[in-house]
């Protein structure tokens, strides 16, 4: 049986390929997978300039460029390659957008910082006429695409039920230290696009997450564990555990990424060979029918890691060759976003969210049905009462949910917890600054503590003037006060006016203080914090050589 593991190749090999970045991903994957499909890298810029020289050198690179917009500048660069952080990407895909020169980008995932970063280099790109291909090289891994394979060719059935399992430990990159979230946007992404690949789009999606106890710097989303839900009854249930026990500690390890799909007609099973030693270990697959004995157990020389590199960038060359859509697009890639973006949601709200809730223009989902998608729905649902509903979709409107990180989205959930706390029926501005508090951590923590304040001294003073509401059970989820909903669209616009492309903790301070009539608002100006002063200071954390 031909299972279709290998990509599809260009008539024409030698486009010319600009590439932005050095790191590993660079040297050890995409440049090697390129030189053995014969593709043609003619040009390298990164902001190491040392390395991209190494690097150059390395893989017969004729030009290296001194900088990112001295690459851009070269007319004569017809597709580009993207490997930068994430936070870079969507001003580089901009800029490119702008000179209107190259005729295609492979972007590296995630596409953007969240999901409307994404939105915003798709509508660039489309509106640049080049075309736009995501880097979600998991769909080219030799064993997926064999399952995908028996799943077309009629071998499994019906899928039934569906899983990924990882217990690896990634080495993570300095970059993400600064962004606050980790696995779901930088690991999980593949899992969740390789379900995508193999079985559509999900009708929804339950989250949950905690932090990886050996990864040192802020995080949110360290083990990840979800189920996708389907219409037609069918469950995908990924595991992405970045811990696996204290194997890096003297433990002996249990290190894998293992697949498997169940259908009506049989069974596949498939162990990924990227988190083996070495690192380029051939994936397996063993499948059966009803009425075998024994499982079939095709074997391969290729690998994930570099092989699959080849074919991400061989449906973008595809493309342009044939004037279609790139297999991976952007537009198509939204979907994968859109479920990242639904788990982040999910995990501090603690129900299924579904995928027609994420769309850019809206901090709360409208409504679509009266019975909100996923199984898990039916016990716990999306805030719903009259008067939220009406609240929300008034003054909420212009804001968007994707720009929110998920420490300011976790302020959120946590503002909400402190009003159920407090027995109020309300979410006002006090419980927002409490939520932040008890976050603990984020832009907005480390600005107040720079200020002198004693956090827990501002939460007693808090607690004193706020007191207690009458012994109650809140069934509900409470609603925001207006003045919430004021100092949130304060912080979109003081996020705009910094020229940032999210909304974070940072953000929601400065709109409580900009708010300047709330409880949060009264308490820290008698405290001497004023919204000049906590500017400049958030400013001075997010860039240290900022000159006040």
């Amino acid at each position: 049986m031909d299972l279709n593991i290998h990509p599809a190749l260009p008539r024409r090999k030698d486009f010319r390929i600009g590439i932005l970045g050095s790191g590993f991903i660079v040297n050890e994957c995409h440049l090697v997978a390129y030189r053995k499909a014969g593709f043609n890298p003619v040009a390298i810029a990164s902001r190491n300039v040392e390395n991209a020289i190494r690097v150059a050198k390395l893989h017969n690179i004729p030009t290296v460029y001194e900088n990112y917009e001295q690459l851009l500048d070269n007319p004569e660069i017809e597709v580009l390659d993207i490997a930068v952080p994430p936070n870079a990407q969507l001003g580089l895909i901009k800029a490119a957008c702008a000179r209107k020169t190259v005729k295609g980008i492979l972007a590296q995932k995630p596409l953007g910082m969240n999901y409307a970063e994404a939105v915003e280099a798709v509508s660039a790109c489309e509106s640049a006429g080049i075309a736009l291909a995501v880097n979600q090289n998991m769909r080219y891994d030799q064993s997926v695409r064999a399952a995908k394979t028996l799943l077309e060719n009629g071998t499994i059935g019906e899928p039934v039920f569906g899983t990924i399992e990882m217990r690896g430990v990634p080495h993570w990159m300095p970059w993400q230290k600064d962004l606050g979230w980790l696995t779901l946007r930088i690991m999980s992404i593949h899992h969740l696009d390789t379900f995508r690949y193999w079985f559509g789009d999900p009708e929804g999606i339950y989250c949950s997450v905690r932090t990886d106890p050996r990864t040192k710097f802020s995080h949110s989303d360290g083990i990840c564990t979800y189920i996708l839900e389907y219409k037609n009854g069918m469950r995908c249930v990924g595991i992405d555990d970045t811990w696996t026990g204290p194997a890096k500690e003297d433990c002996p390890g249990d290190i894998y990424i293992r697949w498997r799909i169940e259908g009506l007609n049989g069974l596949a099973i498939g162990d990924i060979g990227w988190c083996k030693d070495p690192y380029t270990t051939p994936s397996t697959i063993r499948f059966a029918s009803k009425g075998q004995k024994h499982f079939e157990t095709p074997v391969w020389s290729e690998s994930w890691f570099p092989d699959a590199f080849i074919g991400t960038l061989a449906q973008l060359l595809i493309a342009l060759e044939d004037g279609t859509e790139p297999a991976i697009s952007g537009k198509d890639n939204l979907k994968t976003m859109a479920l990242v973006e639904a788990a982040y949601l999910s995990s501090v709200q603690f129900r299924s969210v579904g995928l027609c809730e994420i769309k850019p223009g809206i901090l709360i989902a409208e409504e679509t049905k009266k019975e909100k998608p996923g199984f898990w729905n039916r016990f716990f649902s999306a805030p719903n009462s009259i008067m939220e509903r009406t609240a929300v979709r008034s003054s909420v409107r212009s804001l968007d949910m994707g720009s929110f990180t998920p420490r300011a989205t976790q302020v959120l959930a946590l503002s909400r917890k402190e009003a159920v706390r407090f027995n109020h029926n309300f979410v006002g501005t006090e419980h927002v600054l409490l939520g932040l508090i008890a976050l603990g951590q984020g832009v907005a923590v480390n600005v107040l503590k720079n200020q002198g304040l004693d956090l827990e001294n501002v939460r007693r003073e808090m607690e004193k003037q706020v007191g207690h509401g009458p012994d109650q059970k809140l069934i509900e989820n409470i609603p925001y006060t207006p003045r919430v909903l004021k100092v949130l669209t304060l912080a979109a616009r003081e996020a705009r006016a910094l020229k940032h492309t999210y909304v974070g903790t940072e953000h929601i301070l400065l709109g409580l203080l900009r708010e300047g009539d709330g409880a949060a608002a009264r308490i820290l100006m008698s405290l001497g914090v004023d919204i000049a002063k906590t500017r400049s200071e958030v400013l001075k954390e997010l860039d240290p050589n900022f000159n006040s």
